[in-house]
């Protein structure tokens, strides 16, 4: 790539921002176009904002069963205003000023909204720029499925910004961004339905992990109905009507559609620039992120594939490097794991016992309740599992954790799928007792 290039790169999220930062590092004239806050969906509209709800949902949670241990609140209570000030303030503080970090490595941010007007001619408002090179990380914004009335009903981002918890929520879809919210407000009093097309909850997650979350949920008041597609929806303030394909009813006070996300590249108005698109409507690219025109990249949830932010950031720096020669191959994703923060939390790496029988690998199974460990008895948080898939020479191909701590109990995995250790390494590697990690260790043996 020329040293003197001008890249573009659209989009701060986690892909851009990777992007960006690796380029800059390597002499690059970079600018980030930017039309809302620097940082990203995850940042400001996603990960962050959830996480710190479900923290908040998970403190009610505990405080309700506070006295098992001895200890008495001297009455529960919610503050839901505290409760979005302090998810205001986790973002802030996370963020710190990401405008700033661009700038110190001398990478331009450009304010506005993007679209291509010409190949490499990329209209920023009222200034056009002439890059010699683009990356398309535009992140993805929430799917309104094709059902009447669909428009009246909520979305994730405005779920993280309701005025009060809800008294009853309809979650269309069954997907983790359904799981997440049913256990946010769930844990703050609504009566949740989470309405399943399919008889499938959580597709390409291990089926006995998310039988656990199911159990927990359940007890928490969820109903699931599996098998039953929404024929139409009307929501107005505060009274929505959920109409069954089928035939039935269901009245709540809000509905949330949690039917996936899809890439924002429509917006940029890609034929102008001459870029090649599937019968999807998403952007055609080779292995390594290359579009038709060799000199446009796309990284992160812009690519329409699997959208996790661990994912994004590896794509964006992947991205980097092959537009600088230095890979030629592609992203190794084998030990990316991700997280589901339900109750409990539900994460997994590598492949599931399905992939493995599916393959005709010949593999072994191992399972470990979470409920042995010392941690388990002491919080009284017995229900739990973790499943290790490994090959017949004890190769570890995949990990799935169902229990507290999921999203943390994982990693040592997904090390363990990136550097092929076997079972009996992680068994030679005894786990700290009392903690929830001695799981790991065990389901090694």
């Amino acid at each position: 790539m020329d040293r003197d290039a001008f890249v573009v790169v659209i989009g701060s999220g986690t892909a851009g921002t990777a992007c960006a930062r690796r380029l800059a590092e390597s002499g690059l004239r970079v600018a980030v176009v930017e039309n809302d806050r620097v940082g990203g969906t995850c940042l400001w509209h996603g990960c962050m904002p959830k996480k710190a709800l479900y923290h908040a949902a998970e403190t009610y949670l505990g405080a309700g069963n506070a006295e098992e241990f001895g200890i008495s609140c001297g009455g529960r209570s919610l503050d839901w205003e505290s409760v979005l000030a302090w998810k205001w303030h986790t973002q802030e503080t996370y963020a710190g000023d990401p405008a700033e970090g661009l700038a110190k490595r001398g990478i331009e941010l450009v304010r506005g909204t993007a679209r291509f007007e010409a190949p490499r001619k990329v209209r920023v408002d009222d200034r056009l720029l002439e890059p010699t090179d683009v990356v398309i990380a535009c992140g993805s914004a929430p799917t309104i499925p094709p059902i009447p009335g669909a428009e009246t009903a909520d979305t994730s981002e405005n779920a993280l910004h309701y005025p009060r918890p809800p008294q009853s929520l309809a979650i269309v879809g069954a997907g983790y961004i359904a799981f997440e919210f049913a256990a946010i407000y769930a844990a703050f009093g609504a009566r949740v339905t989470m309405l399943a097309r399919g008889e499938r909850l959580l597709e390409g997650y291990d089926s006995e992990v998310v039988a656990v979350a199911r159990r927990r949920l359940e007890g928490m008041g969820v109903e699931f109905r599996l098998g039953a597609p929404t024929a139409a929806l009307a929501c107005t303030d505060g009274t929505a009507r959920v109409t069954l394909d089928g035939g039935g009813t269901l009245d709540v006070e809000r509905v949330l559609l949690a039917t996936g996300r899809h890439p924002r590249v429509d917006e940029l108005d890609p034929p102008a620039a001459g870029l090649a698109l599937d019968e999807r409507g998403h952007l055609v690219m080779d292995p390594l992120g290359r579009t038709s025109d060799p000199h446009v990249w796309v990284a992160g949830d812009a690519r329409g594939g699997a959208m996790h932010t661990p994912l994004a950031k590896a794509e964006g720096l992947h991205v980097a490097l092959a537009m600088l020669g230095e890979v030629t191959t592609p992203l190794d994703t084998a030990g990316l794991s991700t997280a589901v923060f339900t109750f409990p939390q539900l994460a997994m790496v590598g492949a599931t016992e399905a992939q493995a029988q599916a393959s005709g690998v010949p593999h072994l199974v191992h399972r470990q309740p979470i409920g042995a460990t010392g941690a388990a008895v002491i919080s009284d948080e017995r229900d739990g599992l973790v499943k290790l898939i490994a090959g017949e020479d004890g190769r570890v191909l995949g990990a799935h954790v169902a229990g507290p701590e999921a999203a943390d109990l994982v990693y040592p995995y997904a090390l363990a799928v990136r550097a092929g250790l076997t079972l009996e390494e992680i068994r030679e590697t005894p786990g700290i007792h009392p903690a929830y990690a001695q799981a790991v260790e065990w389901a090694a043996w």
